[in-house]
C-alpha cells in the first residue's frame, strides 16, 4: 500500500515539474523574441514614432522603383515610395549626391524611402 502511494506521489511530482519546466522555457522564448523585434534603425517603429532618418550618397538609380545609396560605407538597395519618386522627378538628385531620407518597411526585408528630407 505504501509503495503505491509513493509511486503515485513521485509520478505527480515529476508531472508538475515537467509542466513548470515547459512554461519556463516558453517564457524565455517570448522574452528573446520581444528583445529582437524592438524598434530599430531598420525601419521597425512603434505607432506614433517618427520614421528614422538615414544619410548617405546616391550610388545609382536602378529603376523608377529602386535606388542604391551608400550608407556608412555599405551599398544598400532601397525601394522608392510614391513621394520619393515624385521628389526624384522634381529635383536634381543624381549619382554622387549626398541625401538624407526617412525609411520604413512594409513587411519584407527591403526598406522603403518615405521621402528625401534634405540634399
Amino acid at each position: 500500500m505504501l509503495s503505491k502511494r509513493w509511486l503515485a506521489m513521485t509520478l505527480t511530482i515529476i508531472f508538475i515539474l515537467a509542466v513548470l519546466g515547459g512554461c519556463a522555457s516558453a517564457d524565455n522564448e517570448n522574452d528573446q523574441g520581444e528583445s529582437e523585434s524592438g524598434g530599430n534603425a531598420s525601419g521597425i517603429m512603434l505607432a506614433g514614432e517618427e520614421p528614422p532618418e538615414v544619410s548617405g550618397t546616391v550610388k545609382s538609380i536602378e529603376s523608377e522603383d529602386e535606388i542604391i545609396i551608400t550608407v556608412n560605407g555599405v551599398d544598400k538597395v532601397y525601394r522608392l515610395s510614391e513621394d520619393a519618386k515624385n521628389q526624384l522627378k522634381d529635383s536634381v538628385i543624381e549619382e554622387g549626391t549626398k541625401v538624407t531620407f526617412t525609411v520604413y518597411t512594409i513587411g519584407d526585408d527591403k526598406e522603403t524611402i518615405g521621402e528625401f528630407t534634405s540634399e
